[in-house]
């Protein structure tokens, strides 16, 4: 069974389009039997997919730091929970557990796992797909931009010889849930 990593923000946000759309999450994993494995909140967007998630009966892990491990932080009825120490811990092992890296609407953090992510992809440390959910054109400014450094020669672009792959080669960009579950990269990883 693949592991999708979700990234997403411990508050609802403005527009009732990102609750919907991490309402819908679950669904999504189900219809394609994978698993969620995200930041272990039982708050915002966080808490919403992962209710979701177990709604569909689709496998739940959160990993979350042992501080943040709270009863009113932590979402109680996921299938396993992971403890680290740190958020770079928790990052770190998001990572090497996940097949597939989603986000939805976020702020600071998701900003921050999105990047890492992307770094890692750049530096030949994984070749997973990564998609960005753009409900309302959120993640416009972030692809503004990426396109911005690359224009100016910041942002490896495929074929260079520097290194094996370019930095965005596994970023992909849907508007929906439907997009991303006909999304070849998304089926096939």
């Amino acid at each position: 069974m693949k592991t999708v990593c979700l990234f997403c923000a411990s508050l609802n946000g403005k527009d009732p389009l990102y609750s919907e759309v991490a309402k819908n999450f679950g669904s999504v994993l189900s219809k394609h039997k994978y698993s969620l494995l995200y930041g272990g909140g039982a708050l915002g967007l966080m808490g919403i997919a992962a209710q979701s998630a177990k709604e569909n009966n689709v496998n739940v892990i959160s990993v979350i730091p042992k501080y943040l491990n709270k009863p009113n932080i932590i979402y109680s009825e996921s299938n396993e929970i992971i403890e680290t120490k740190t958020l770079t811990e928790r990052k770190e092992k998001m990572i090497q557990i996940s097949d597939i890296f989603v986000a939805l609407p976020g702020g600071i953090g998701t900003l921050d796992e999105i990047t890492d992510v992307l770094s890692g992809a750049a530096l030949g440390e994984h070749e997973k797909p990564i998609f960005l959910i753009n409900s309302n054109n959120f993640w416009n400014p972030f692809i503004d931009m990426l396109e911005h450094m690359k224009a100016n020669g910041l942002v490896r672009s495929k074929g260079d010889d520097n290194l094996k792959q370019s930095s965005l080669k596994n970023l992909f960009v849907v508007n929906d849930l439907e997009e991303l579950s006909r999304h070849p990269d998304f089926i096939s990883s």
